[in-house]
């Protein structure tokens, strides 16, 4: 680590000093290693920055953190990236808010700037295990990087679809890479590492907090190329990183639930709001332009099907006007959470579409 980045390292270990005011700090000392020696009067005169900061700067000029902390990571092959580096992430780079350095273990490529960000509930039911397995499978084998936090339910199904695809995928934790949370996910986690990165913008040993998550959720958002809420309730972590997409200009998908569930809520809610509705991830994958022109055609050769999923498909071929979910639920005596299932998986075959008025017809 040359000079110039040590003393931008020690600025932001000394206090959590934003990027805001960091970039006020700079415009007004001109570098990094002037705010170091700058006198304290000098440093809270600039705006947003007290006295607490101010001393937090003072004190990290004669401090061997910055050090000791370097050390550390290369002892446990993590990389140290700022915002001002040639390889720090270039989605990140246009960002107002983007973090100021980043921990990566692992490799992160050029592809993975295309990719798609996974998230949600925590507590995730069999429906939303179901959809995001499904969704996060579908574009792992098309060579799409998956995106998500590393926390329970969605977050980890989505990581684990991708590698059990042998496709890359994005961890962006909320809390230092050497700190493992959830305790659970400590091995998904370094596996993680090895077929793409585990990232962070805070200090190796930092616990998660109230803070770091929306500050993780930015970051998510910032990267990929678009979002996909799977499964989430209202006041869900996902909502918030659904709100920086929207900041940032990207799009937001989400996979409509039972109105009744209360892990539903908050995508129904964003579909609502104006998100995309994700009723199947060809579909999705094509309006993203993930689909090239030519290799649309559908097959003729007929997966493998279980007797219900056949009895559904039957039904449909034989309407020819097609058939809402509910009728088909009726007919063949069945609940419509477990007929949501498999006209998904229907569709995710591209076996049947949805026309206006959520009518199921047969693609061939």
């Amino acid at each position: 680590m040359n000079e110039k980045d040590l003393s931008l390292f020690k600025l932001l270990l000394a206090a959590d000093i934003g990027t805001v005011r960091f970039f006020r700090l700079l415009e007004r000392f001109g570098d990094t290693e002037s705010i170091l020696k700058a006198s304290k009067r000098d440093i809270v005169s600039v705006d947003g920055i007290g006295p607490t900061i101010a001393d937090a700067v003072l004190n990290s000029s004669n401090s061997n953190k910055a050090e000791k902390e370097f050390e550390t990571a290369i002892k446990n092959n993590i990389k140290i990236v700022f915002y001002n580096n040639s390889d720090y992430p270039k989605p990140l780079k246009e960002l107002v808010d983007k973090p100021l350095v980043l921990y990566i273990k692992g490799s992160i490529l050029e592809k993975d700037f295309d990719s798609i960000s996974i998230v949600g509930s925590r507590r995730i039911s069999n429906y939303g295990k179901t959809v995001t397995s499904e969704f996060a499978s579908y574009f792992a084998k098309k060579g799409i990087t998956i995106i998500s936090g590393l926390a329970r339910g969605v977050d980890s199904q989505a990581h684990i679809a991708a590698l059990e695809n042998k496709s890359r995928t994005v961890a962006v934790l909320g809390n230092g890479l050497l700190t493992n949370y959830p305790p659970e996910n400590a091995k998904l986690q370094e596996k993680i590492s090895q077929y793409g990165a585990v990232i962070s913008e805070f200090p190796l040993h930092k616990q998660p907090d109230r803070g770091t998550f929306p500050r993780r959720n930015r970051i998510i958002a910032g990267f990929s190329r678009t979002t996909l809420i799977t499964e989430a309730a209202l006041g869900s972590g996902a909502l918030i990183t659904a709100r920086f997409c929207a900041e940032y200009g990207k799009d937001v998908f989400a996979i409509p639930g039972n109105i009744y569930s209360s892990v539903s809520k908050g995508t129904n809610e964003l579909i609502q709001s104006g998100a995309f509705i994700a009723l199947s991830p060809h579909d999705m994958a094509d309006q993203l332009g993930w689909i090239p022109k030519d290799k649309t055609a559908k097959t003729t050769k007929l997966p493998v099907l279980d007797k219900l999923e056949s009895e559904v498909l039957t039904l449909i071929e034989n309407d020819s006007m097609g058939l809402p979910p509910d009728l088909i639920a009726q007919k063949l005596n069945i609940g419509i959470s477990e007929m949501a299932a498999v006209l998904l998986k229907l569709e995710i075959n591209g076996l049947i579409k949805t026309t206006p008025g959520q009518i199921y017809v047969r693609v061939y």
